[in-house]
């Protein structure tokens, strides 16, 4: 929720002022191709001093001309392209200027068209605008909830968790600036989390990946989230917001030419925000938390580019649970902090890229005979070296390490009796895991019309005690017009948990997971305007490591997924009216611990589908909606009980492993906000939405009576709520 506090921040979007009070002149521009497209990453210079830019995403550059006076010869550069050269005058560093760069005889239109992957930002292919994911009604600006509606991820529970074509949630990995997030949703409980752990406007670009993804990313069986910070700032800027559940600030320095410095903080409490939409679920203590994060990016050169960033988050929560027998309240208390540094240059054809970081999570969950104090320390090393050797041809090499100290503690109840007092297993684990990794990966381009990127990556892991290896290829083919075909085979390996290799709970030496990717798809139009997509794919899993209703590890679990993704994007003629819609659809199988007998996989959600209308309106308004409908994700029925003398306690006998089918789920969700400027430089937005419209029970889960012979659900924990606030812009 807190997040809504900054979910209209980004309307207030200006083109960038110039600075006053600078003594050097400045040359600016733009790099465009014939046809008026913007060229990234051209090298423009002034031959007679060397000060020159990169080009951005958009093609602009801006050069300060401090090292001699004007005229100067001005030259343009990039791979693949004709050299531009002209002389400039002092009237040039008024008006602007206007490059045109034309393609070398031997020169090819890159393909950015990749299977499985969805990337949201402002460069070149972005299938979503950032403004796009955070604006959705729904999601509370929170990435997760965000990525729920993107095509290949299932919509299981009311959390944050992301569920990634027949995977579980621990198949997806989230990364930030090259670093893994140790904990990439917070506010757990049991029956999912409520928010992701990013603040979406501290990002700059997002990449999404629901399979097929190359041999870059390691240690994943599903999919990969990479998430990219916000660095050098244009001018200064500050945000204050308020709703009724959060504050926030957030402000941007832009402390010299080359420096930057960025400060952001958060504080949420759900008390009124649920008094005032009398949710029934009771918290003690209701949802509560705050983070503080801040970063300092420093530029130089041509390209080069130094970023540290640091977050540090608590999040307490208390919800109430109706366990047969049994009544008490579930305590969460979490608390983490990362901090990442890294460095990227371009020298030539050469473009380095390092990141270094270290991240730390605590965890501490009670109910019952259930307890968990748990820390893991994470420190990472990440490098990666491009190389374009000529158009159409690049070679990625990159080798990484994690150093993972895992402490954690606890009992877990070893029958179904929770109570304090109840019969349970302790078990503790306080050992070190390191895993290292190498990949190479090629990105070539042998015709214009297609791209193939092969790539092979090993990784060993002191807790298996093994090396795997990982070949991977991803190919698109544009035969013509806005048609691509692409396809992706692969195969991912990911280490257990570190919680399995207890010897109380699992054992030592257990191996990695593997499965085996294929995917297919069509793509037509283009992400700006019209995009229509549509993907087959196929996952095969072996050697899964899973853990039990009694909360034991069961070892060489397999499991099979297949399924179809849509996804449409597109404007209704004369309403103008954007949409976006998915439609996926599911069959997950897996081993069931408790018998050993392939079922449904707990999640297994045969079809979700979510439509996504957004308008803008006169006088500064914005209105849209979300309308989400899918299968109730399975269970496993209770058969009938017994009553255990010796403990007091009714004990259930489960029938057939997700045999059972919650009811489907369906939601509607509208927001309405309002745009104003209230002088220059400032303005202020007020927004308002309205979740579950239809107050729609959305079944979770079961309560049964003692006996166990009745049940009543269990419903969603967002009801029909209402949710308003502001915020005050400065640029």
């Amino acid at each position: 929720m807190r997040r809504l506090i900054l979910f209209l921040a980004l309307l207030a979007f200006i083109p960038p002022l110039q600075l006053a009070g600078q003594s050097a002149p400045r040359l600016r521009g733009v790099v465009l191709t014939p046809e008026k497209s913007p060229v990234p990453g051209v090298n423009v210079f002034i031959v007679e001093t060397l000060e020159g830019a990169l080009t951005d995403s958009v093609g602009r550059f801006s050069i300060a001309l401090s090292g001699g006076g004007l005229p100067a010869t001005l030259l343009a550069r990039r791979v693949g392209f004709r050299q531009f050269q002209r002389v400039v005058t002092a009237t040039d560093t008024t008006g602007g200027v206007a490059i045109t760069l034309t393609r070398g005889a031997t020169s090819l239109a890159p393909i950015t068209v990749q299977a499985g992957a969805i990337t949201a930002g402002n460069e070149r292919g972005a299938t979503l605008t950032s403004l796009e994911v955070v604006t959705t009604p729904g999601t509370a600006a929170d990435i997760n909830r965000a990525i729920q509606l993107l095509p290949g991820v299932q919509p299981v529970d009311d959390g944050t968790a992301l569920f990634v074509r027949g995977g579980d949630y621990t198949e997806t990995k989230v990364f930030i600036n090259e670093a893994v997030l140790l904990n990439p949703a917070q506010l757990l409980t049991p029956s999912g989390t409520f928010v992701g752990t990013v603040d979406p406007f501290q990002l700059d670009g997002i990449f999404f990946s629901s399979g097929g993804f190359g041999a870059r990313y390691g240690n994943a069986l599903s999919g990969v989230v990479g998430l990219r910070t916000r660095g050098a700032a244009t001018r200064h800027a500050a945000t204050l917001g308020g709703g009724l559940a959060a504050w926030s600030a957030d402000g941007a320095l832009r402390a010299s030419e080359h420096l930057t410095l960025r400060v952001a903080g958060n504080r949420n409490d759900l008390s009124p925000f649920l008094r005032l939409n009398s949710n029934p679920r009771g918290f003690a203590p209701p949802p509560r938390g705050r983070d503080l994060s801040a970063s300092a990016t420093y530029t130089y050169g041509l390209a080069g580019e130094v970023k540290v960033y640091a977050v540090d988050q608590t999040n307490v929560i208390g919800i109430p649970i109706d366990d047969p027998g049994f009544r008490a309240t579930f305590d969460s208390d979490v608390a983490s902090n990362l901090l990442v540094a890294t460095w990227k240059d371009v020298r030539g054809a050469f473009a380095p890229l390092v990141s270094v970081s270290r991240s730390r999570l605590d965890r501490r969950e009670g109910f019952g005979a259930f307890n968990l104090n748990a820390g893991q320390d994470l420190r990472t090393l990440f490098g990666q070296l491009s190389w374009e050797r000529s158009p159409g041809t690049t070679l990625r090499l990159g080798a990484e390490v994690e150093h993972l100290v895992s402490d954690m503690r606890g009992s877990v109840p070893v029958g179904d009796d929770r109570r304090p007092g109840a019969r349970t297993t302790v078990w503790r684990i306080d050992r070190p895991g390191t895993r290292t990794g190498a990949f190479v990966e090629g990105d070539l381009q042998p015709l214009p019309t297609l791209r193939i990127v092969p790539g092979l990556r090993a990784d060993r892991s002191t807790l298996t005690g093994r090396t795997t290896l990982d070949p991977r290829v991803n190919a698109a083919w544009q035969p013509g017009g806005a048609l691509s075909l692409t396809a992706a085979w692969g195969i991912y390996h990911q280490v257990p948990d570190p919680l399995f290799y207890s010897d109380s709970l699992g054992r030592s030496g257990l191996p990695s997971m593997r499965a085996e990717q294929r995917v297919l798809g069509v793509q037509w139009g283009e992400p700006s305007t019209t995009l229509i997509r549509v993907e087959a794919y196929e996952k095969h899993y072996r050697d899964l490591s899973l853990l039990s209703r009694d909360n034991l590890v069961a070892t060489d679990g397999v499991g099979r997924s297949r399924g179809m993704d849509l996804f449409f994007k597109g404007r209704i003629p004369g309403l103008d009216i954007e949409t976006r819609t998915t439609l996926n659809l599911l069959q997950a199988r897996r081993t069931a611990p408790e018998t050993g007998t392939t079922t449904r996989a707990a999640f297994d959600v045969p079809r979700s589908y979510s439509f996504i209308a957004e308008k803008l309106l006169p006088r500064g308004w914005r209105s849209a909606l979300t309308w989400r409908t899918s299968s109730g994700r399975p269970y496993t029925p209770v058969a009938s009980a017994a009553f255990d003398t010796t403990s007091d306690i009714w004990v259930p006998r489960f029938g057939v492993p997700n045999s059972g089918r919650f009811p489907d789920l369906k939601r509607l969700d509208l927001s309405a906000s309002w745009y104003r400027p209230l002088r220059p430089g400032v303005q202020s937005v007020l927004y308002l939405s309205l979740s579950n419209v239809f107050d729609r029970d959305n079944t979770q889960g079961w309560k049964y009576s003692d006996d166990y012979r009745t049940r009543t659900p269990v419903r969603s924990i967002f009801n029909r709520s209402v949710y308003f606030g502001a915020s005050l812009i400065w640029q």
